[in-house]
């Protein structure tokens, strides 16, 4: 996370520690393209997360898939397995 590049975060200073605050605005109207979401997250904040907690061949699950945002996530970073599970077949 050190050497990531996150130019969403207008906080993250490069080759300097993640900080524990991140800068990461709502969901944009782009993430929103096939409906909106109550809990929906922003693109940006699931990439971060998946970045920093998973490595490649990881698999990664989400028990509540909702709007896909983690496996769009997982499919942006690539070398990564993605299931999602939820109640709502929508």
């Amino acid at each position: 996370m050190k050497n990531g590049r996150f130019p969403e975060d207008p906080m993250k200073i490069a080759d300097t520690q993640m900080r524990s605050v991140w800068s990461i605005s709502t969901p944009a109207p782009s993430d929103k393209e096939f409906g909106k979401h109550p809990t929906q997250k922003p693109l940006s904040l699931l990439k971060r997360i998946v970045a920093a907690s998973t490595n490649e061949g990881d698999i990664i699950s989400d028990p509540f898939n909702g709007s896909v945002t983690t496996g769009m996530a997982t499919k942006i970073l690539g070398n990564r397995q993605y299931i999602g599970i939820d109640m709502n077949l929508e």
